[in-house]
């Protein structure tokens, strides 16, 4: 019996079809809900904490689904983190995510933002890690784990495009604030295999089974790869099928794909 949750992200269909995707998911055995929060609240997402905490007792108490994580927590929003002034608006912007996320009594948020996150000409890595150390500081006071997600070029970055790379960032970090966020997409793009994730597993707060560029599903070994290690690693946090808005079979398809793999 598995000890963690099986999850879906909430971008991957259109929000009409919401109630029958919720109802999927209880049927297939799905505990968690993952939520990209401007899909639920499109201005001023933040604004919304009580709306949140409503939301989220709806979904436990009517789809016996909790609030796994938040995503695309930037959606919506410019600028660089080495801009100084930008730097600052967006490390405000993200305490307020911190509290939403505490409204949905949720304890993780993805962080992949490619491009607010890419080193410009002249700029260092050092930087970036500045600021992440900020952001651990705020997320560890809030008692919710940031984190970090690889993202291939194919994005529009240059920082942090390996699982491995962003694994030991946060290993050197060595602070419960900060987390890795384990992309299955980004690991086929860049042809990473489960064997070198596995000594890093500690890391890990939340995973996305992905494709590249978002696409459906495909069946992989490295699936079936990673559910064996998480059973041997106790991995307790959530599983979460991540795809761009799709149609309602094929999303059908891909649950239960995921559902049987991950049981």
């Amino acid at each position: 019996m598995r000890q963690y949750d099986l999850a879906a992200s909430n971008i991957g269909w259109a929000a009409q079809d919401d109630e029958t995707v919720y109802t999927l998911m209880k049927q297939l055995g799905y505990t968690a809900l993952e939520i990209a929060p401007t899909r639920l609240f499109p201005q001023n997402p933040y604004g919304h904490l009580e709306e949140a905490a409503d939301f989220a007792q709806n979904m436990q108490q009517g789809y016996g689904l909790r609030i796994a994580s938040l995503q695309s927590i930037w959606y919506g929003q410019a600028g660089s983190i080495f801009n100084r002034a930008q730097a600052e608006q967006l490390l405000a912007y993200t305490a307020k995510a911190f509290d939403f996320a505490r409204a949905c009594r949720c304890k993780n948020m993805v962080f992949g933002c490619p491009r607010s996150r890419a080193i410009p000409e002249g700029r260092t890595a050092a930087e970036a890690e500045a600021f992440f150390r900020r952001v651990a500081d705020l997320a560890m006071g809030k008692y919710v784990t940031f984190a970090l997600e690889p993202n291939p070029p194919i994005y529009g970055t240059n920082y942090l495009n390996g699982t491995v790379e962003t694994m030991q960032l946060v290993e050197k970090f060595r602070c419960i604030g900060i987390g890795v966020n384990l992309d299955i997409g980004a690991m086929v793009y860049n042809g990473e295999s489960i064997g070198e994730v596995a000594p890093y597993m500690r890391f890990v707060s939340h995973i996305h089974i992905s494709e590249p560029n978002l696409a459906p599903i495909q069946p992989r070994s490295l699936h079936a790869e990673l559910a064996a290690l998480l059973k041997t690693v106790g991995y307790r946090n959530a599983v979460s099928v991540e795809m761009k808005c799709t149609d309602l079979d094929t999303l059908r398809r891909s649950l239960a794909y995921v559902a049987e793999v991950f049981a």
